[in-house]
């Protein structure tokens, strides 16, 4: 779900000037909704103490959406930037796809 997603920032950002404050709206309530996901079904075994930073950054969105989709288009773009990255990022740790063994 989360190569979706990457997909769906991507292509806001390629249409960035075209977005309504309502499309961005979605955008970041779906981002949010993924990394609650991730906290749950990923992260739902690890100590609370080793998840803070990911509660924090929910948190933190989840009372700053109205700040966020109202950015410039620039700073909107750079949130994104880092969203599609954060996901990329979390994709490769919870699913990393195996490496070919090389032999020597």
């Amino acid at each position: 779900m989360a190569t979706a997603l990457i997909t769906e920032i991507q292509r806001a950002q390629t249409r960035l000037r075209f977005l309504s404050r309502t499309e961005r709206g979605v955008l970041i309530v779906r981002i949010l909704r993924e990394l609650k996901t991730h906290r749950q079904e990923v992260l739902g075994n690890v100590p609370a103490d080793r998840c803070v930073w990911i509660d924090r950054l929910i948190a933190s969105v989840s009372s700053t959406i109205s700040e966020i989709v109202n950015m410039q288009d620039v700073e909107f773009n750079r949130v994104l930037s880092e969203f599609e990255k954060l996901m990329a990022t979390l994709q490769n740790i919870s699913h990393p796809e195996k490496l070919p063994r090389t032999i020597h």
